[in-house]
């Protein structure tokens, strides 16, 4: 059984006020995630922007 199923077959079983904490729980996590992918990517992107290209093809050049 994989956890999609497991989280179902439980889900099911519990009575509506408790599968909406469920829905509650999971909406958050997912808001979570995509704020920390949102910091990631902001701060990947002032990564690459700080780089100097010139510099990067001076030292692959060295190599």
């Amino acid at each position: 059984m994989n956890i999609e199923q497991a989280v179902l077959d439980n889900l099911r079983i519990l009575p509506y006020e408790k599968q909406q904490e469920v829905l509650d729980f999971v909406e958050f996590l997912v808001q979570k995630s995509r704020q920390l992918k949102q910091v990631t990517n902001k701060a990947s992107d002032a990564t690459v922007s700080s780089i100097n290209p010139r510099k990067t093809i001076i030292f692959a050049r060295n190599c």
